[in-house]
């Protein structure tokens, strides 16, 4: 992972605008939502140094908001970012993808 780059995150939800997206969004402790899907309307990149990532969905219909974000990884087909908290846990994950996220088992496929 990566410093999380707001440029670079921003361009990739550009990218994906009028497409239909996965979302895995992880809040620790105890807390996650696997492949939540809808047609990503904007995407917005706010902060500086921590980071917080906006969806809009479906033409404003729904939102996904998550805040303190500081890493970050993007292939062609998956962005994900991920924040830590004060004492240096992973505590939140975002992951937007193309295509749908293996389930618990298919992985071993």
């Amino acid at each position: 992972m990566e410093r999380l780059q707001a440029s670079v995150v921003a361009n990739r939800l550009q990218d994906w605008t009028g497409q239909r997206v996965y979302v895995h969004l992880e809040v620790n402790p105890g807390a996650y939502w696997r492949n939540g899907s809808a047609v990503l309307s904007r995407g917005h990149v706010k902060g500086d140094g921590s980071y917080r990532v906006y969806l809009e969905l479906d033409d404003g219909s729904g939102m996904i908001h998550v805040d303190d974000l500081t890493h970050m990884e993007v292939t062609d087909d998956m962005l994900i970012v991920i924040g830590f908290d004060d004492i240096e846990r992973l505590a939140r994950t975002l992951e937007v993808s193309l295509r749908p996220f293996p389930m618990r088992g298919e992985e071993e496929s």
